[in-house]
């Protein structure tokens, strides 16, 4: 059995607290993201209060530029947090129109690789949140996610099936290919529409995100793999919201996995 887990919610359509607790209630158990807790009033007893909610912070956030320069911090947020997980959200082949050299998304790889190796000593993983254009981006006809994979003994993935699928790839599929890599998984839903650039970057087209269950991956179909090869947390994400609002979207979510009898 999974636990249900979040990243990336309330919007911008409701309260942090009064939502945390909406979402304990509906059975959610914990949260990627854990620096929402921080910078906000007294950090110790916002964890507290997350904790006494029953939830728990499942990753701290960091970045390419953040572990090239200095991994400290990441250690400090990681055990201020109580969690053993930091995630990179996205690399250089997100980004670019053109993706980057060969040269230097291997250099890339070895940044990451070094803060990893860094981490695992602090028996924390450092996992790597993929999006669709490592599945499509080839160097020597060899993915760029094939190539960090082969390259590297400590990164991990957080592996997001939507885009996986956005991808045109099966999600079960990927899942088991890189099964003894995965160190979280998101699920994410989208429906068969037009798609529309990501904020902010108009180098990427995102498809319609929408609740899960409600579009065309196969949510159910993954959960059995998750659970087949013994993951722990389901971790749900809507990048932006359809016509639901957060609250029906977290709630609807979370309902679909629980139907399946393989969430707690």
């Amino acid at each position: 059995m999974m636990k249900a887990g979040w990243i990336g919610f309330p919007k911008d359509d409701g309260d942090f607290w009064e939502s945390a607790e909406m979402y304990a209630k509906i059975g959610y158990r914990g949260m990627e993201g854990g620096e929402a807790l921080l910078g906000k009033g007294n950090d110790a007893e916002n964890i507290q209060r997350f904790h006494d909610l029953g939830l728990e912070v499942l990753t701290v956030s960091t970045s390419v530029e953040e572990v090239k320069e200095s991994i400290e911090p990441v250690i400090e947020r990681a055990r201020l947090l109580h969690t053993n997980r930091a995630t990179i959200w996205a690399g250089s082949v997100m980004y670019y129109v053109k993706p980057p050299a060969k040269k230097d998304f291997f250099k890339e790889i070895d940044v990451i690789e070094t803060a990893a190796a860094t981490l695992a000593k602090e028996n924390i993983k450092l996992c790597y949140h993929n999006h669709d254009r490592e599945f499509n981006v080839y160097y020597d006809n060899v993915t760029a996610i094939d190539h960090m994979m082969e390259n590297s003994k400590n990164i991990w993935l957080e592996l997001d099936i939507g885009w996986v699928n956005y991808a045109h790839l099966c999600p079960s599929t990927v899942l088991k290919k890189y099964a003894d890599r995965i160190g979280a998984v998101h699920l994410k839903d989208y429906i068969q529409e037009n798609t529309v650039y990501y904020s902010g970057e108009d180098s990427v087209k995102i498809p319609v995100f929408t609740s899960l269950g409600t579009g065309i991956v196969d949510i159910i179909n993954v959960l059995k793999c998750m659970n087949e090869i013994n993951m722990d947390w389901a971790i749900y994400e809507q990048d932006t919201l359809r016509n639901l609002n957060s609250m029906e979207s977290m709630t609807i979510s979370y309902l679909h996995m629980k139907e399946t009898g393989l969430i707690v």
